[in-house]
């Protein structure tokens, strides 16, 4: 992080690999500090890993870094997982979202050359391919039911932040106050001060690695 940060302390736009949500909040606290901006950019709504471009204040605004590539992939989530960490490096790889025709991949400009270069049917998303910005049904997988873990993935926020929130007493589940150790269920409605809600529409199932994978419809507040 400190390299990124010498950089746009000497006048320069520094752009990130994709960041878990955990480091990108560490670095947006560093940025401030040291008087930069940054501005972070999953390609997906709601995405966790987030690339940053940290600047100088006199530039005024920067390019969005990220693609969003449409991928036809006969298989699930966690098998569509393991075949792109096998061709992508783990900084090409953002979030990934499964749609009724295919998956959605937040990637890089390079991500998407090395997919096509490999053999892989990815192209870019048409806009009428991408979800809305605020409200959507979007498929999870978790290793919970806990309220930290599926609040944390809904939202796309580090699992460390969304649990500052329970402990703070910002986060209600079925209308009273969450406590760490509640889990969630199929109709339950999580409200999250400062981030807004979340319906678990359906309990889906567990996958072959023991995880759950839920159907959330979240809706982002501001």
């Amino acid at each position: 992080m400190q390299e990124y940060l010498k950089k746009a302390r000497g006048g320069r736009v520094v752009q990130t690999p994709f960041l878990e949500a955990e480091a990108l909040e560490e670095l947006r606290r560093l940025a401030k500090q040291e008087g930069l901006r940054l501005e972070a950019f999953g390609g997906l709504p709601l995405a966790s890993r987030q690339v940053a471009v940290l600047f100088p204040e006199h530039i005024p605004v920067v390019a969005d870094p990220t693609r969003v590539v449409f991928l036809a992939f006969e298989g699930d989530l966690e098998a569509l997982e393991d075949k792109l960490r096998a061709a992508l490096e783990p900084e090409l790889l953002g979030d990934i979202e499964e749609t009724r025709e295919g998956f959605l991949l937040a990637t890089l400009p390079k991500g998407l050359k090395t997919l096509q270069d490999l053999g892989i049917q990815a192209q870019e998303a048409a806009p009428e391919q991408l979800p809305k910005a605020r409200e959507r049904t979007r498929s999870v997988v978790v290793p919970s039911l806990r309220v930290d873990v599926v609040g944390a993935k809904g939202f796309g926020v580090s699992r460390t932040y969304f649990a500052q929130g329970v402990k703070a007493g910002k986060v209600k589940l079925r209308g009273k106050t969450a406590s760490a150790k509640d889990e969630m269920a199929e109709g339950d409605y999580l409200l999250a001060e400062g981030l807004g809600s979340l319906v678990v529409k359906k309990v889906l199932g567990q996958t072959k690695r023991g995880n759950m994978k839920l159907e959330l419809e979240v809706q982002r507040s501001g």
